[in-house]
């Protein structure tokens, strides 16, 4: 006999009142962070064995070591962390649409101008340059992409995109060159 499988819930939360849309996006969970949390514990244990040596005697390539420990050591630290209590928070509005990236509540926020967004979209995973960029949402903002909603499946990210266009009156692309196009050719 076949299981029957369940209906896949959403990740993201969504939320509306008087100011706008509010969405929380949590990240993707994987085993992969107990690989992390193991590395990062040999890791440290290693920076503080070459932070001893280094105390006891100086070593350019200790010190060199250091700085690349150092890298390490941030760089997992923030992706254990985040994966653990990070969430995106999006805001929209009539007038901005504003990101924040936070971890246990604390993070920078970015605010883009409803007015100058074209283009928002559903962002499918690509290979770029040597690495591969993860799906999700993603805006023309003047001369650049802005992206957020990292590993969204196609379907909730198009979901997610109609309900913010309800409430931001994002551009699209097409509209936007339209008139430009006529002149080019005419």
């Amino acid at each position: 006999m076949a299981t029957v499988v369940q209906p896949f819930v959403s990740r993201s939360t969504v939320s509306e009142d008087a100011g706008g849309l509010r969405i929380s996006i949590p990240p993707q969970r994987s085993w992969a962070i107990l690989f992390m949390l193991g590395w990062l514990g040999a890791w440290t244990v290693g920076g503080i064995a070459a932070g001893t040596s280094l105390f006891h005697r100086f070593n350019f390539f200790i010190l060199f070591w250091m700085f690349a420990w150092a890298f390490g050591e941030v760089f997992v630290g923030y992706t254990v962390l985040y994966t653990i209590g990070g969430r995106q928070i999006v805001l929209a509005n009539l007038d901005a649409l504003t990101i924040k990236t936070e971890i246990f509540g604390i993070g920078p926020a970015r605010s883009y101008l409803v007015s100058e967004m074209k283009n928002l979209r559903f962002q499918p995973m690509a290979i770029v340059g040597r690495g591969q960029r993860s799906s999700g949402i993603a805006f023309d903002y003047g001369a650049k992409t802005v992206m957020f909603g990292a590993g969204l499946d196609e379907n909730e990210a198009t979901d997610l995109v109609a309900r913010i266009r309800q409430r931001c009156p994002v551009a699209d692309a097409a509209s936007q060159d339209s008139g430009t196009k006529f002149w080019a050719h005419h």
